[in-house]
């Protein structure tokens, strides 16, 4: 990923921010998203793609659409969770509205160069795969997985799989998934900050309210969905500002950096996922682990009363950090929110997990080190076949089953590590069935 912390965009509606001045406050609100500095200076792109080769190969890229007209109203600081959900809303349609205009203005030759950042490519860290075929001796022979008899269950090509790896096998269905629009790519120059230029002022208007907000008078539902739509709010906000970060140390430190106002105090997205949404430090992420055991987050007494009463550990399956292992962003309402962390459990592990060709179970690093808190490593596929449906976790355990026959038992599932390409999926909004 290329990123710049320092934004090249000089306009009279936008403040240049730096290293110094990175908190995206109601009273300092500024919203640069130059996002690195090209050879030309009238172009600012990143790393983030959308690839045109999508509409047949994989998810559903970023349509054309229209940024929705006229100014959000000014009253929604008195309903929080509203207020949370439009930033979430109007942020989505910024990043899907820049991908768009960057799949219409890059040429070929430019595509070409980044095609080994394409959604289908190979996972940065694939160390599983390498020492999987080292281990296996010459005369020892896996069972290979039988597609063509098997089409119900898996899909031959062409399919959507937002977290294909290699070796891994795409089911023929991945639920709601299968309705995400993906963006990981984006070129921001003028043309593109002129289009969007309309909806940064919308979102700062709404960024603005969250002064006047009270968190404290919300309760552990209105918190839940409240700040997990913030907390992915922020991080594409601070993303549009100063760039993705090219490694965890530097997104840790982004993370203590970029923060919003709400209530009068000033709350990082650090603050927020580790403190006010009470989450666990990270297993799948050693370096943001250990950043984190380092620096102690500074947060007041009367900040923590704005927190959660207690951990709720499906949170994880709904922060998006913008990278390509992450969860999609789906919008939270306080309605429904226990359901909703249900189902994006659900989905996750309905798109992520997978069967490789030699019927051995592909598991996320993330998923992986989220199940050690309720089951062992030998009751790993019971566990997720609970979430899968029937005829996949039919054939899953069919294929546990083919490989314990052939000696291979104790090398059932593969871990996969995570990846951290930048990419955003993007559910549709109200796709509860």
């Amino acid at each position: 990923m290329h990123s710049n912390p320092e934004p090249c965009l000089e306009d009279s509606s936008y403040q240049e921010l730096n290293d110094q001045d990175l908190e995206l406050n109601g009273e300092s609100s500024s919203m640069p998203t130059a996002i690195e500095n090209a050879e030309d200076s009238a172009t600012v792109c990143c790393d983030m793609r959308t690839s045109s080769k999508m509409d047949s190969e994989s998810c559903r890229p970023a349509e054309l659409r229209k940024l929705p007209k006229g100014m959000p109203p000014k009253g929604l600081w008195d309903n929080p969770n509203q207020l949370s959900e439009e930033m979430v809303r109007c942020m989505k349609n910024i990043f899907m509205s820049l991908a768009d205009s960057a799949m219409t203005s890059k040429s070929d030759s430019l595509e070409n160069s980044y095609s080994s950042l394409s959604p289908r490519g190979h996972l940065s860290s694939s160390s599983w795969w390498s020492s999987e075929r080292s281990m296996i001796s010459s005369w020892m022979h896996s069972p290979q997985v039988d597609i063509q008899s098997n089409s119900e269950v898996l899909a031959f090509e062409n399919v959507c799989d937002p977290y294909r790896v290699r070796g891994k096998l795409s089911w023929a269905d991945i639920g709601n998934y299968g309705l995400a629009t993906e963006v990981s790519w984006m070129s921001v120059g003028k043309k593109q900050l002129e289009y969007a230029a309309g909806a940064l002022r919308k979102f700062r208007i709404l960024v603005e309210q969250l002064a006047k907000v009270n968190p404290i008078h919300l309760n552990r539902n209105e918190r839940l969905a409240f700040w997990i739509n913030l907390y992915n709010a922020l991080i594409m906000h601070a993303y549009l500002a100063y760039g993705v970060p090219r490694s965890d140390l530097k997104l840790f430190s982004l993370m203590q950096k970029a923060a919003y106002t709400v209530g009068g105090h000033s709350f990082s997205a650090a603050a927020i996922e580790y403190v006010i949404l009470k989450m666990k430090p990270p297993l799948h992420r050693p370096q943001i682990a250990l950043l984190l055991a380092l620096h102690k987050l500074k947060v007041s007494e009367e900040q923590r009363k704005s927190a959660i009463g207690t951990h709720e550990p499906l949170v994880a399956f709904a922060l998006s950090c913008g990278m390509y292992s992450s969860p999609a962003v789906r919008i939270y309402t306080v309605g429904n929110v226990r359901e909703e962390l249900e189902e994006a459990q659900r989905d996750y592990i309905r798109a992520s997990v997978g069967i490789s060709s030699k019927g051995r179970l592909l598991v996320p690093k993330m998923l992986h080190c989220f199940a050690k808190s309720f089951v062992d490593d030998s009751n790993l596929a019971v566990w997720i076949s609970h979430y899968l449906p029937p005829h996949q976790a039919a054939f899953a355990e069919q294929c546990i089953s083919q490989r314990r026959q052939s000696l291979l038992g104790s090398r059932n599932c593969g871990i996969l590590h995570f990846d951290s390409r930048f990419r955003y999926l993007f559910l549709p909004d109200k796709f509860l069935v």
